[in-house]
């Protein structure tokens, strides 16, 4: 099986299993105190509630295990709360930290009513670089814009790759915002001038130029077209991979030949980015190919190409996904019937959304004449003309640029 570090096809977004945290079910450490109680023995921070200050306790043990009741109890912290997470956090040793964070991260991933976001942007400073890491991974759901700063920072300045790396993916979401006109200009400016210089330093790991390539996919011009077009003839395979990725995020239907080209790569691992890119750029002649992908060795593979057809849509792509969901293969039947799920609501009629309006709803008016219209300055002959045209460049032209 092929390891990959994009977990998830949804642009932009690491897949968050929809688990509950069944808090103190089964653990032998059920608290006594309400959730409601204080305590001020933790200094300098006041009013820390008890079960956080006995979640603390718990931290502090260096060779204890990490009970998802109490870890639980971190969750939502105040601002005394976090205050008082600091203080702990300094006395701990460095395993131990790395320990804590990875726990907290994949306990939010299995819950949604977890946040541990304050205490994640704490760690965003802590000295070792793991948990700066997973301090990233665990932030991936923060949208707020004054993050931008932050992972900026980090792109440019840390000296850890992987923590640069974490950084220029995490970037991403961010760079969508702005192209969607959801962040300000100055971020937006900011996100892209650091994932540009990171692609243009000639003395950057691969790792991290290859995250950067994919983040600033989302902007939509022919300078990001260049970029991605040098990335795809690179000479590691790893980033011709995130080349292909890059061709899918980006949502342009110029990249489709050479995504569908990839789909016949003996590499598992570009089939799979080829599969992806196939289902973002919603395009119907790979779905032969697609389901015959199904039946490929490597399983994550077969997942991709099961939600990819979930995508694109067309019958064929719905019987192969229905005949899935009834199968024995019971990682391919549930693959199936999200992907069946995920069509029916691309294909929603849009009728379904509209108001129904009846004969009271309607009002009387009456309508001017032409010389009305004349004398109130509008020339009846005057159109708004949205003529659209394929004005998609050639792609050797991108790659002359």
């Amino acid at each position: 099986m092929v390891s990959r570090s994009v977990a998830h096809p949804i642009r932009g977004h690491r897949y968050m299993a929809d688990c509950r945290c069944r808090v103190g079910q089964g653990e032998s450490d059920v608290l006594e105190s309400p959730r409601n109680t204080v305590s001020r023995s933790l200094t300098p921070c006041r009013w820390v509630k008890m079960d956080f200050e006995r979640a603390l306790r718990h931290l502090a043990k260096e060779h204890t295990p990490l009970k998802r009741q109490l870890m639980a109890m971190l969750s939502s912290p105040t601002r005394a709360e976090s205050e008082a997470f600091a203080a702990c956090w300094r006395q701990i040793g460095q395993a131990r930290r790395c320990q804590i964070i990875a726990r907290m991260v994949e306990l939010a991933e299995e819950s949604f009513k977890l946040d541990y976001g304050a205490l994640f942007r704490h760690c965003l400073h802590d000295a070792h670089p793991l948990v700066r890491r997973h301090a990233i991974n665990g932030l991936w759901e923060d949208d707020s814009a004054d993050l931008v700063e932050q992972l900026v920072r980090l792109l440019s300045t840390d000296t850890d790759p992987g923590v640069r790396a974490a950084a220029a993916m995490s970037l991403g979401r961010f760079a969508f915002q702005a192209e969607c006109d959801e962040l300000d200009e100055r971020r937006g400016a900011l996100i892209r001038g650091a994932l540009e210089r990171t692609i243009e330093d000639p003395d950057e790991e691969v790792e991290i130029v290859r995250r950067a390539v994919e983040s600033i996919a989302y902007i939509n011009d022919d300078a990001v077209r260049r970029i991605i077009d040098r990335a795809y003839t690179h000479g590691d395979s790893r980033m011709r991979e995130s080349a292909v990725f890059a061709m899918g995020r980006s949502a342009d239907p110029f990249w489709a030949e050479s995504v569908l080209a990839e789909l016949y790569d003996d590499s598992a691992s570009m089939r799979y980015e080829a599969a992806r890119a196939c289902g973002e750029l919603e395009l119907h002649r790979a779905v032969g190919r697609l389901v015959d992908l199904i039946a490929d060795p490597d399983p994550e593979l077969k997942i991709m190409a099961v939600w990819a057809l979930g995508q694109i849509g067309g019958d064929r792509s719905r019987n192969t996904l229905e005949r899935l969901s009834q199968g024995e293969d019971e990682t391919l039947r549930v693959a199936a019937a999200e992907a069946l799920d995920e069509m029916q609501f691309l294909t929603r009629p849009m009728d379904l959304l509209l108001h129904t309006v009846g004969e009271s709803d309607f009002i009387e008016i009456e309508l001017g004449t032409g010389e009305d219209c004349e004398s109130a300055g509008y020339d009846h002959d005057e159109r708004d003309d949205d003529s659209w045209e394929d004005n998609f460049a050639d792609p050797k032209q991108v790659s002359g640029g």
